[in-house]
Order: structure tokens, then C-alpha cells, then sequence
């Protein structure tokens, strides 16, 4: 663990992308605000192609969410009224879905690799296929926002899942994700409850996984359920750790690590058996005058590459921004031991995806003059 919270100077003189320490070092220029340097991606970064949004009002957010298709192919990035996908390594269009101005901002985004989009929304997810009306396949019980929807490798499934209802929470009853067979619209339901929702398939479609809190007398422990696609049986339950996992994954060795945030610091852990595999200081952000070293940070967003070879975050700053501009940190950090490799200054990110293959990542912004900007792992 690491004994005291670096200074970003020290950060950025232990990155091989910065050209010089003694500039890094050094406060730097208020940068112009103009809608040419809100769209900029940050100086550094490897962007592969760049997709502007919509212009929000000043101190506005807006929902920002985009998804990598199962096999890499194609990028589908949601944008208030319509979602995009994009071929992921030129840009170039695939198809545009159109989406009913009056209906309820969704919650999460997926694509399959045959460019079906699937939207996760209030009770149910919506899904959309090229020539056909869309279709809403209903969740069951008090499921409340799918936060996570995904696609099998085939697109014969699709998963959701959201967080559970409070009357089931008060009661102990558990809640249930939903398996639908595309092919026939039979549904599958499984028994798993989560507080913060995260489905996905195996790269080779055998396996489905499932965030799940298990309750243990008075306490609560967040972990994973596996279950095998080939017949729906419960493979593996593992109990995790009483820390809210916010994402959870194959990580370095570990087959089944959690990330958390926990007194300042993003944190790493064995779900198998609750050991801290690193812990180490959130990158604060960058400020100007006497107290930017005063500044805090918070784990806006997290994620751990397919590949298990890093964990990517973004470090948005805890004090209030009226303005809802201020630029945040995204941070690559080494799978091994959290040791930072990449960060990057750039405004209010509301959502982020690794490819399948973790050689590339997006990024979606939320403020301003909103863009999704595909990159280059530099790793």
C-alpha cells in the first residue's frame, strides 16, 4: 500500500508519455474555454476516431453510455435521442436507431455483434433490430432500473439485470436476472440480487456472470454467480467481500477480483477469499492555486479489461462544480498492483468500455460539448 497520497507532479513524472518533469511540475495555463477545446481529447492520448454528441446548457449533465459489440467489432454509443453504431476501428456509420423522444432515459446500453442494440430502461429492456419494430422484454418482480444488459457472443441471449426493490431488500427475499432466448422470447430467470448491476457472458458464450449480495445474519457480502448457459445450473457462487464491489472480473492471476473504493484510496480484492490484492491513493484532480493539493477525489467509474491485464477509472473531483466542466482524471492502472501507467485529464466522463480484446477503450463525455472518443491502450 502505498504510505501518502502522491502529488500529480509526482504522478506525471513517472509516466512515459509526459516529455518533460520539470513542465509537469509546473502549475499549468488556464486552458481557453471554447468549444474547440471541449471536444480536444487529452494530449497523449492515441485516439483512433472521435464521434461529437450534443451541446448541454451550462452546469447540465447528460446520459452518456456506450458499449463494445462481444466480438469488438462495432462501438454503440447512446446520445438522448437516438443511439450510433459505429464500425470500432474506422468510425464509420453501421446504423442509426431512432428512439421515442417520450420514453424514460435509459439505464445501460449493449450491442451485439450482429448490430442488434439492446437499451436497459425501468422494468424492462428494449430491444432493437435492423428492419424490425423494437421489443421490451419485461423483467420479473420489483427489478427496478436495468443497469446491466448484455448480449451473448452468438446473440441468442440477451441478460439483464437491476437493482433490487426495496421490499425485497427489507424482506431478504432474493431478486432474479433475466435470461431471453432472442429466438423464441422464452424467458430464463435466475435467482441473483445486486445493489450495483454488472451481467456478462464468457468470451466463449459457456458461462454467464452475475454480480450477487449474499446476506449473512446482519450483514451483507457482494460477489458473483456463475451460471452455465448450456443448461442455466448454478456452476459457482463465490460471497465476496462486505465491500460494495463495483466491478468484478478476472484480474492478473485472480479469476474473480472485485474493485471498490474505500477511505480515498481505489481498491483491488481477492473475492475468493476477501484478500486486498493493492490498495493505492484515487489520482486527485487537477487544480489551480494554494489548495490543489487539498483537492479530494471520488471513483466516478470503473472497469476491469476483458484481458484482465489493467483496471480503468475515471477520478472525478468530490468538491461541487457549478459549471459541471471541471476535468476529472482517467487512470490506467497495472493489474498486478495498481501502479498507475497512463492518466489523462479530460471534463465530466459518464461512461466508459473496453474492447473485448483490451487493446482499445471509449470514453463518452457528459457536459459541455459532449464527444466519444475511441482510443489506443498504451500498454
Amino acid at each position: 500500500m502505498n504510505a501518502g497520497r502522491p502529488s500529480r507532479a509526482v504522478l506525471a513524472c513517472a509516466l512515459a508519455f509526459v516529455t518533460a518533469c520539470a513542465a509537469a511540475a509546473q502549475p499549468r495555463a488556464p486552458s481557453p474555454a471554447s468549444a474547440a477545446a471541449e471536444t480536444d481529447p487529452p494530449v497523449g492520448l492515441s485516439v483512433v476516431w472521435k464521434l461529437d454528441g450534443r451541446r448541454l446548457e451550462r452546469g447540465a449533465t447528460g446520459t452518456a453510455l456506450n458499449a463494445f459489440s462481444p466480438d469488438g467489432r462495432y462501438v454503440a454509443v447512446y446520445d438522448a435521442s437516438h443511439v450510433r453504431v459505429r464500425d470500432a476501428q474506422s468510425g464509420r456509420p453501421v446504423r442509426d436507431v431512432t428512439l421515442d423522444p417520450s420514453a424514460v432515459v435509459p439505464f445501460s446500453l449493449a450491442v451485439s455483434s450482429a448490430g442488434q442494440v439492446a437499451l436497459g430502461r425501468m422494468g424492462n429492456a428494449e430491444v432493437f433490430e435492423p428492419g424490425k419494430p423494437p421489443v421490451r422484454h419485461w423483467c420479473m418482480g420489483a427489478c427496478g432500473a436495468l443497469a446491466a444488459v448484455a448480449f451473448s457472443p452468438d446473440g441468442r441471449y440477451l441478460a439483464y439485470q437491476g437493482t433490487r426493490g426495496l421490499p425485497e431488500w427489507r424482506s431478504g427475499l432474493g431478486g432474479v436476472i433475466s435470461v431471453v432466448d432472442l429466438a423464441t422470447g422464452d424467458p430464463i430467470n435466475l435467482e441473483a440480487v445486486a445493489s450495483i448491476a454488472q451481467v456478462s457472458f464468457s468470451a466463449d458464450g459457456r458461462l454467464l456472470y452475475a454480480m450477487n449480495v449474499t446476506q449473512l445474519d446482519d450483514r451483507q457480502s457482494f460477489g458473483v454467480r456463475v451460471w452455465s448457459t448450456s443448461d442455466w445450473r448454478l456452476a459457482q457462487t463465490l460471497p465476496g467481500s462486505q465491500r460494495t464491489m463495483r466491478r468484478v472480473a478476472s484480474l492478473g492471476d485472480v479469476s474473480y477480483a472485485g474493485v471498490s473504493m474505500n477511505e480515498g484510496n481505489i481498491e483491488a480484492r481477492d473475492l475468493a477469499s476477501d484478500r486486498v490484492l493493492w490498495s493505492v491513493p484515487l489520482v486527485p484532480p487537477e487544480r489551480e492555486g494554494t489548495d490543489a493539493e487539498r483537492t479530494t477525489a471520488n471513483l466516478d467509474l470503473v472497469e476491469i479489461a476483458p484481458n484482465g491485464k489493467f483496471v480503468l477509472s475515471y477520478e472525478g473531483p468530490t468538491a461541487y462544480d457549478p459549471t459541471g466542466r471541471a476535468k476529472g482524471t482517467l487512470v490506467m492502472r497495472r493489474a498486478a498492483d495498481g501502479v498507475v501507467e497512463a492518466l489523462y485529464d479530460v471534463p465530466r466522463i459518464g461512461d466508459l468500455s473496453i474492447a473485448p480484446d483490451g487493446r482499445t477503450f471509449a470514453y463518452t463525455t457528459a457536459a459541455g460539448q459532449t464527444y466519444t472518443a475511441v482510443a489506443r491502450v498504451p500498454l
